[in-house]
């Protein structure tokens, strides 16, 4: 299996799932009693890749350890990219695997590209589907609407092809998206923390050690800081030692 240099664990990941078929006596209800859920929801299949490695995986419930074969990867990985998924893909998983009676997977770090869009951008729609077209990175793919899924859960061999073409466009999506994205992602995990030799200064979002000092940052009242850019994926960085302070004839106001 493939790895990046600075050695983080990173997987892409994408999930479906069916809707929630239930009965209900109009078409604008406030809200549906649970006594009339038919069906909850599941996961109906999903699609991952490792960093550096070119293979989708996609399993489906027609796959006996879909399940546990996600579980599988979520565990080895150090950290998981997805979109929106700290709200939908990672808390269905969490689901199944209760259900199926798995265990908590190992500690990850959570990569959520819908988030660093909302807290950067202000782009006409956030759908993974426009942020990708307005970039460049290419688009979803085309489909029927919930007649796919429909067609999915009835054992429509042709909707399931088209079901893992979609699903796996969205996981060929994401790593163009992240690289984009990196230097953007705030709280991105310190890929630092990977690399064997920890004395030459990196970038805490790549790992590359190709830096340009870009003058001092005036952190606070009493602290500068020097100030870095990765000139691989363009993090700004900057030092953890204070290269100025107090006690170097700066001021600070009397109270």
């Amino acid at each position: 299996m493939a790895r990046p240099l600075h050695g983080m664990k990173i997987l892409y990941l994408d999930i479906e799932t069916t809707p929630i078929l239930g009965t209900f006596w109009n078409l604008f209800p406030k809200y549906i009693p649970i006594g009339q859920i038919k069906e909850p929801t599941q996961v109906l299949c999903w699609a991952a890749k490792w960093e550096g490695d070119r293979e989708i995986i996609f399993r489906s419930v027609k796959d006996k350890e879909c399940i546990k074969d996600m579980w599988d990867l979520v565990d080895e990985a150090d950290a998981v990219v997805h979109y929106n998924g700290k709200s939908f893909d990672m808390k269905h998983l969490n689901r199944e695997f209760l259900l199926a009676g798995l265990p908590p997977p190992s500690s990850y770090h959570q990569i959520d590209l819908l988030s660093a869009v909302r807290q950067n951008f202000k782009f006409a729609s956030n759908k993974l589907d426009w942020v990708c077209r307005e970039l460049g990175l290419g688009s979803k793919v085309k489909h029927t609407g919930i007649e796919l899924w429909y067609g999915c859960m009835e054992g429509n061999a042709n909707d399931w092809k088209v079901m893992e073409r979609y699903n796996k466009q969205d996981v060929r999506l994401l790593p163009k998206l992240y690289k984009l994205l990196l230097p953007w992602i705030k709280g991105h995990p310190n890929v630092g923390l990977y690399i064997d030799d920890p004395k030459s200064p990196t970038c805490t979002n790549c790992g590359s050690r190709d830096l340009i000092k870009k003058g001092t940052q005036h952190n606070t009242k009493t602290a500068s800081y020097d100030r870095y850019s990765c000139k691989k994926c363009g993090t700004p960085l900057r030092s953890r030692k204070q290269s100025r302070t107090t006690s170097q004839n700066v001021l600070t106001r009397s109270s």
